[in-house]
């Protein structure tokens, strides 16, 4: 089991489980430091970017006096299956990043996120108008989980396993994975699904036992609860319920043998930043995510 965050050098346990985050504001919680982009960036610069610094949202500066805009590791990897390869950050940004004061509470950020579903907003300073930080959904679920800020828990942006692909069909997904999964029990509170996902620093949890088998085997009857989940579990004050309320019980899973495009497909249809890997056992061996892909599209510069 992975330890705890570590902040400033001190491992710190969590705190005791709120429901309420009225009493945290935007800037206890968020980053600030703020990373982007150029416009003329092309697809594997913009893809190093986000593996280099472990994110899943990078912004693009604008021209003077507009706001910045941002673009998500599913529209990067959507451009990179469907777009030339020398597709320019400028082209590809269209939305401007949802924005919030940093001295909102961060209940105001929660609702704003899961209005809007979206994982990443643009901490506003109300005075001088500056962009200050960003706070995300796994700055969300730290915060519930009990966790001090995980601006101080540094990324390991090395891949799992080496490997030398530059073309997505060129790696099997079981090269690419993660190997293991972060799991919860189907009964566990959504609050402490939240403290695993901050724990361990992922996007995702797996629960045994949900759902029919399917094509993989008899063995894969597992869901998934991703972090966008839980944000609406805590706007909506559903925190208490068990896991397999809210778990998809049909979660995209690739075999291990598969290509790593096929899983990078599988994303962009489902709409989805992880895909399971099952292992010859039928059973979840690992998990891929988009940084994974991206991985690849950095490196075929």
């Amino acid at each position: 089991m992975a330890r705890p965050p570590t902040v400033a050098g001190m491992t710190t346990q969590p705190a005791a489980f709120t429901t309420s985050l009225a009493d945290l504001i935007v800037g206890d919680v968020m980053s600030s430091e703020i990373i982007s982009c150029q416009a003329e960036d092309n697809l594997a610069q913009m893809a190093a970017t986000m593996v280099s610094h472990g994110i899943h949202a990078t912004l693009v500066e604008p021209p003077t006096g507009t706001h910045p805009l941002i673009v998500t590791d599913l529209e990067l990897l959507r451009a990179a299956l469907q777009r030339p390869s020398d597709t320019r950050a400028g082209e590809l940004a269209s939305e401007p990043i949802p924005r919030v004061h940093d001295n909102a509470s961060v209940d105001v950020a929660v609702a704003k996120m899961a209005e809007l579903y979206v994982h990443h907003l643009l901490a506003i300073d109300p005075v001088s108008g500056r962009s200050c930080g960003i706070i995300s959904s796994l700055d969300i679920l730290a915060a519930l989980g009990g966790y001090p800020p995980l601006r101080g828990h540094p990324f390991d942006s090395e891949p799992m396993r080496p490997n030398s692909a530059r073309q997505l069909n060129e790696a099997r997904a079981d090269a690419m994975m993660h190997p293991g999964i972060v799991t919860c029990a189907p009964d566990a509170p959504l609050w402490t699904v939240a403290r695993r996902m901050a724990a361990h620093r992922v996007h995702c949890v797996a629960v045994a036992g949900v759902g029919e088998a399917g094509a993989h085997g008899r063995h894969f009857n597992w869901g998934l609860i991703d972090d966008m989940e839980l944000v609406l579990a805590a706007h909506s004050g559903s925190l208490t319920q068990a896991a397999t309320t809210i778990a998809s019980a049909a979660p995209p899973a690739v075999d291990g043998s598969d290509t790593v495009d096929r899983a990078a497909t599988l994303m962009i249809n489902e709409d989805a930043p992880h895909v399971i890997v099952i292992g010859p056992s039928g059973l979840p061996s690992g998990m891929i995510s988009t940084l994974d892909v991206l991985r690849i599209v950095a490196a075929s510069a």
